[in-house]
């Protein structure tokens, strides 16, 4: 029925609540890997540090390890100490120090017993097993301390943290080899339309599922598992099916295309038949608007449009704050936010009751950040090929003036300030 079809366009902060919700029951879960594969991964456990780092007083220099005590009465005349032995990381000395005498440490050594200071090599004079120093050395004087990077029994990274490089290095140096981490929920990704392909033979009749692509890359970058279920052609059947297929294989579906009310579109009819438990129709953003959300099976369906700037909009505002929740982030849409001068009046007169999205291009000028605006039709690819990121306009504002500071949302995958500019 074409009444059932229609939208009642819910504001964007009371589709966020009514999201949340939805998927507030649905926790993620844990799964035990190796380091070697937890990069970007969300920890699921607190991570204490079972030993001192580093394990001993250690050399923050090459030089000679002595005792600092042996340089207190240092004047005109330098002080000799005779060189006792030699420490490297690969094979350390493991002798004594008494006073009057010193040895070579490698940085990153552990001192020898009696040692409490370390005198860079530089600053001595060698004349075969004999150093001169010439000034005095202060107690623990270029040494790390035992414990001082961290002590045992610390936390040291806390559970629901991404994990950078530098994470995956210290879990290495604690030798911890597996780590417990939230699993990446798996997305399901169903292509709607009869003019679309996956096959490239194909594409001289017809047109390649780039937006299946864009949003697999876009769902990777996530951190979630992208599924290409495949194209689909505009009858119910077919999507009945492929939903049925993607909730036995996935944690989440997003459909591309048919969102809308015409004659072929039919992706939210087959999505209600298929008894899901309506959470919202259509949001009240321009472009993305007909972005929609079910449950089925306590599974999120998102079905985004097939326009390539209301995809990704939707995508922002409904699939990105699931798969966050999902793999065990905070419920969010949250990304990196720039703030930015206008360059020149921006007209938003359309949609006045929704808050508009319009992408932006990034430049330096005279020292300042400036916003310019990309304007055209949400289905041109042009728009979002040059923009940097996108600014929301709220609703009720005509003009957004220019020289207005504007927050501007960076996303990545669509970013190219995540990327270093060509020739650099």
């Amino acid at each position: 029925m074409w009444t059932s079809k229609r939208f009642s366009y819910t504001s964007l902060d009371e589709a966020y609540q009514l999201i949340r919700r939805a998927v507030d029951n649905i926790k993620p879960e844990a799964e035990e890997i190796p380091i070697f594969q937890a990069y970007s991964r969300v920890l699921a456990e607190d991570i204490i540090s079972e030993i001192n780092i580093p394990p001993a007083d250690i050399s923050h220099f090459d030089g000679y390890a002595i005792k600092s005590e042996d340089t207190a009465h240092i004047n005109k005349a330098p002080l000799t100490l005779k060189v006792i032995g030699r420490s490297f990381l690969d094979s350390e000395y493991r002798g004594e120090i008494h006073s009057g005498e010193a040895v070579y440490v490698s940085t990153g050594c552990a001192l020898p017993k009696g040692a409490d200071a370390v005198i860079p090599i530089e600053s001595v004079l060698e004349k075969g097993d004999i150093i001169e120093i010439r000034r005095r050395v202060g107690k623990y004087e270029n040494v790390t301390p035992m414990g001082s990077d961290f002590k045992k029994g610390e936390v040291v990274l806390k559970r629901g943290q991404i994990l950078r490089a530098q994470d995956i290095k210290l879990l290495a140096d604690m030798k911890r080899w597996h780590v417990k981490v939230f699993r990446k929920p798996k997305v399901a990704i169903l292509s709607i339309g009869n003019e679309l392909t996956n096959k490239i033979e194909e594409t001289d009749i017809k047109k390649f599922n780039s937006h299946g692509l864009t949003l697999s890359i876009l769902v990777e970058e996530a951190g979630g598992t992208p599924l290409d279920m495949g194209v689909f052609p505009d009858d119910k059947l077919s999507i009945l099916n492929a939903l049925k297929k993607g909730l036995e294989r996935a944690d989440i579906i997003a459909t591309v295309g048919g969102a809308s009310v015409g004659y072929k579109d039919l992706t939210w009819e087959t999505v209600k038949e298929f008894g899901s438990e309506v959470v919202l129709r259509g949001i009240k953003v321009q472009p993305g608007r007909v972005t929609s959300m079910a449950l089925a099976n306590h599974r999120p369906i998102v079905i985004l449009p097939g326009h390539i700037q209301s995809m990704l909009v939707g995508f922002y505002f409904v699939l990105l704050p699931i798969i966050n929740h999902m793999r065990g982030l905070p419920f969010s849409y949250a990304s990196i936010t720039l703030r930015a001068i206008v360059s020149q009046d921006i007209p938003v007169r359309e949609f006045k009751s929704f808050k508009r999205v319009r992408f932006v291009k990034l430049v330096e000028r005279d020292e300042e950040r400036v916003v310019e605006p990309l304007l055209g039709d949400s289905s041109l690819l042009s728009i979002v090929t040059k923009a940097d990121g996108f600014i929301i306009v709220e609703e009720g504002k005509e003009m957004v003036k220019n020289g207005e500071v504007v927050n501007v949302y960076l996303v990545k995958g669509l970013s190219r300030l995540f990327a270093p500019e060509p020739g650099i």
